[in-house]
């Protein structure tokens, strides 16, 4: 299918900077398009989009009286740009420079591939990777440290983080640059031991500090290369705007320096990480909005950990490891001293609960006067096994489950083994929510799962990999029409980031934030969704990404 043809050609860049002081007018105006959007309350069908591509504004078409650029459409499908309401952009840019173990199921391969990361490695630095997922392996242990060290010899410390990010697995290099020994792990029950009560290498949530502390920081140079390259990354797959789940006070002066400055093409919604030692510095400065393309109004807290690596903290203990009910990341005392001056300050609160218990105690936790909830739209990350009278509740008090389609499908393999059959009836439960008025804002919670929206729509329609298993999907009767599932990823998520009014649906007055895609995701089968590939992007009526014909 041809791209977008106009009378005034394109910038030839595949992927466009944002100009700052952009200042001259032209109203353009798109026809004969396949256009869809979601207002909230329905989708709805169009046939042209008109905007300002200096203020970047949709306009209401029967009130201009002049049009300065034409575009033919082509009848191609022109869509609301999509929404990620939980990924961790700078983490994604750090990751790509690291060795890659997502999705590997043999653990040979995962060994192999670690071997070739010490091959190319330089010097004595950390060899740092991310993305293994021992729930894939034949056996689904943990590993250990001695696979490890039995790679090669004087080898350099290696830490590499889990798929979810709540677990990681280290060399014995690694353990001794961290001082990590019998008697330290005795008096923690998050680094695991083995018969003889030595460390095995493999260190859970909290635990991780003690290895992660000592391991270089990351320059500011690398950091903005990062930004920069996970920008052009979103916007190729049609992602306009995105939530930053947990950023540092310092990630947080870059974003402002790349807003201000011109150089941030998509739009950031940002939590600021509850445990940077700049919290209540950073509240006390207010809530950030930079020219409508990077906000700070959220703080990211976590309760628990993650399913996996079973520190999501549960009621009942886990079935397939009954002597442990998960942990606390941050405890409700700890919990409660940061929401306190979060709400003061006009903060949304924004709380990683995975575990039914977990989400059990933040909603106890939300539902108090104090929270202002109805006004601050505090939202639940992840939300993953719940009670079903807990879901009810996250209605009742107006929190929003800012949830992850993707999260299901990766786990169908293992989700059942951890919490057994009876206590699934709340997992992933995303029909149940909206059957009970709950607001959903959907994302991936990448580098964890890959960001592609498009792969998310696909998981939240049919239950189902990317391989279309299990057949007829997995707890199917929770699975989401195409309009409910494009709703969470647009609309919703806009919601969720207090900004409907001026994102998320391409109505008058709002931003025309939209992309051009090569097929009509409403009426195909289902399970071709995933495979659905984005043909330009464009952020505030400027085309940012062009895919290379």
């Amino acid at each position: 299918m041809k791209s977008i043809q106009s009378s005034t050609s394109f910038l030839a860049a595949v992927f466009l900077t944002v100009i700052p002081g952009l200042s001259f007018s032209e109203i353009t105006r798109i026809d004969n398009v396949q256009g869809y959007t979601h207002n909230g309350k329905q989708l709805i069908n169009f046939k042209s989009l008109t905007f300002d591509s200096n203020s970047g504004r949709i306009l209401d078409a029967t009130k201009v009286q002049k049009v300065d650029r034409v575009i033919d459409g082509n009848n191609q499908i022109l869509i609301s740009g999509l929404h990620d309401a939980h990924g961790h952009v700078l983490n994604y840019g750090l990751s790509q420079v690291q060795v890659q173990l997502q999705g590997l199921d043999d653990f040979e391969q995962v060994l192999e591939t670690i071997q070739q990361g010490l091959k190319t490695h330089r010097g004595d630095d950390w060899l740092l990777g991310r993305g293994w997922n021992q729930a894939l392996w034949p056996e689904k242990d943990f590993p250990s440290k001695q696979d490890l060290d039995e790679l090669s010899i004087n080898q350099p410390p290696i830490w590499l983080t889990r798929i979810d990010g709540h677990a990681g697995w280290g060399n014995s290099a690694a353990l001794k640059a961290a001082g990590i020994n019998r008697e330290v792990a005795q008096n923690n029950d998050l680094i695991l031991k083995d018969a003889n009560g030595e460390p095995t290498g493999v260190l859970i949530d909290n635990a991780m500090e003690l290895i992660t502390r000592h391991i270089p920081a990351t320059g500011p140079d690398s950091q903005r290369e990062a930004l920069h390259k996970a920008f052009q990354d979103l916007a190729a797959v049609g992602l306009t705007y995105v939530h930053d789940a947990g950023i540092s006070a310092d990630n947080h002066a870059m974003y402002k320096k790349l807003a201000e400055t011109g150089q941030m093409p998509i739009r950031i919604y940002a939590m600021l990480a509850s445990q940077d030692p700049a919290f209540e510095a950073t509240l006390k400065k207010g809530l950030v909005n930079i020219a409508n393309r990077y906000q700070l109004r959220a703080i990211k807290m976590m309760v628990d950990g993650a399913l996996g690596s079973y520190g999501a903290l549960l009621h009942e203990p886990y079935s397939d490891k009954p002597e442990t009910h998960g942990a606390y990341v941050q405890n409700l005392n700890t919990l409660k001293t940061k929401l306190k001056p979060t709400v003061a300050a006009g903060f949304q609160a924004a709380i990683h609960a995975i575990g039914d218990r977990g989400n059990t105690e933040v909603l106890n936790l939300l539902a108090q006067p104090m929270a202002f909830s109805g006004q601050l739209r505090h939202r639940i990350e992840h939300a993953q096994i719940m009670r079903p009278s807990d879901i009810a509740r996250m209605a009742n008090n107006d929190i929003i489950a800012s949830m992850q389609p993707t999260h299901a499908t990766s786990d169908k393999n293992m989700a059942e083994d951890r919490i057994g059959p009876d206590r699934m009836d709340g997992a992933y439960a995303w029909q149940t929510a909206l059957d009970n008025n709950v607001h959903l804002a959907f994302g991936s919670d990448f580098p964890v799962e890959l960001f592609n929206p498009f792969y998310g729509l696909h998981a939240a329609v049919t239950r189902q990999d990317r391989n279309n298993q299990p057949q007829g999907g997995w707890y199917s009767e929770e699975a989401l029409s195409i309009e409910d599932a494009f709703k969470a990823f647009s609309i919703g998520a806009a919601y969720a980031a207090h900004d409907e009014h001026n994102n998320g649906s391409l109505e008058p007055g709002k931003y025309a934030d939209f992309i051009i895609i090569d097929q009509n995701i409403f009426t195909i089968d289902p399970k071709d969704i995933w495979k659905t590939q984005v043909l330009e992007t464009w952020v505030n009526g400027q085309c940012i990404y062009k895919h290379k014909q």
